[in-house]
């Protein structure tokens, strides 16, 4: 009995002698960790953690069928854009909407998209996770200029959470979509998540922009947008929210004035470079004419503005 008891000993030493140094490791690799994360709170080692762990995220999307759309406007429906314009803006001329001329029926393949915006807590992971730069205009040189910033370091209002990020490039969207293992969606592929195969006004139809969208808006900073989803009326034929209003979003394409004139008909990425993104879909600050769902505006791809965001999406396989 007892040399059994001394072999249980001699056992139960060794185990503990082996896992000790192996311990050792554990802590000092997590101390290292955490050491490299020293402005983050514990929320945020938490956000870490998992988003390290879980960074491809296809929930809340939709799939958006193949098939043959209605994309850009007619002649006549530019002389009705420009009129509904001058409501707002009496200097309108038709050739503003020349870009969106002439209207073609595009086939796409089908695709995935995001159901909402990218939110600031989405994008909050992201940016622990990767060391990406914080949502947020640091060349400001003016009062004005940094009301536009919403966050502060790694923190911002709790009440902007699921509100959609804004002062994000095109460049930082698009690491954004890589890194959740998606994309920026194409010009053409966002416009029919938009206004549905039929080409529809806006995405919910023809009706006025009230209580279907964030628009008309003077900055009132963290009470300026809404939150992702707000508006259920508001949702496109295929269950998209806020593509209309809250902010601009970003898309994949190079802007060309003419590019209607020649693109192809059949899944259309854009021009192969430019100078500026094309971005769509209006913002808070902007009127109900400029919410329609084929009205194509441009940016220069680094720059960061308060009224523009994104969304992702994804191949169908």
């Amino acid at each position: 009995m007892s040399h059994r008891l001394f072999f249980f000993f001699v056992v139960c030493f060794f185990c503990w002698a082996c896992f000790l140094p192996l311990t050792s490791v554990v802590f000092a690799m997590h101390k290292g960790k955490v050491a490299s994360r020293q402005g983050l709170s514990n929320n945020q080692h938490e956000i870490l953690a998992n988003s390290s762990s879980t960074k491809s995220d296809n929930s809340f999307m939709v799939r958006v069928p193949k098939g043959a759309f209605k994309m850009g406007s007619s002649f006549i429906e530019n002389k009705k854009h420009v009129k509904e314009c001058r409501k707002y803006d009496k200097s309108c001329e038709l050739w503003w909407f020349s870009d969106e001329f002439p209207d073609q029926l595009i086939f796409l393949d089908s695709f995935w998209i995001d159901i909402y915006e990218v939110t600031n807590d989405k994008y909050l992971e992201f940016v622990i996770a990767t060391g990406h730069r914080l949502a947020l205009d640091e060349t400001c040189e003016t009062v004005k200029c940094r009301e536009g910033n919403l966050w502060e370091g790694f923190s911002f209002p709790a009440r902007i959470k699921r509100q959609p990020v804004t002062q994000v490039s095109w460049q930082d969207a698009n690491a954004y979509c890589r890194w959740r293992g998606k994309r920026l969606p194409s010009e053409a592929e966002w416009e029919k998540a938009a206004r549905g195969p039929s080409g529809n006004l806006y995405p919910w139809g023809s009706g006025s922009p009230k209580n279907r969208a964030t628009y008309g808006r003077k900055w009132r900073g963290m009470f300026t947008m809404t939150d992702a989803g707000t508006y259920s009326q508001g949702a496109s034929l295929y269950g998209v929210f806020d593509m209309a209003g809250n902010v601009w979003e970003w898309v994949d394409d190079w802007y060309d004035l003419k590019y209607y004139q020649w693109r192809r008909k059949k899944n259309p990425r854009g021009p192969g470079e430019g100078e500026f993104k094309v971005v769509r879909g209006g913002s808070w600050v902007n009127h109900a004419d400029t919410l329609r769902s084929s009205f194509r505006r441009w940016s220069e791809p680094e720059v960061r503005y308060n009224d523009t965001g994104f969304r992702c999406a994804r191949d169908d396989n």
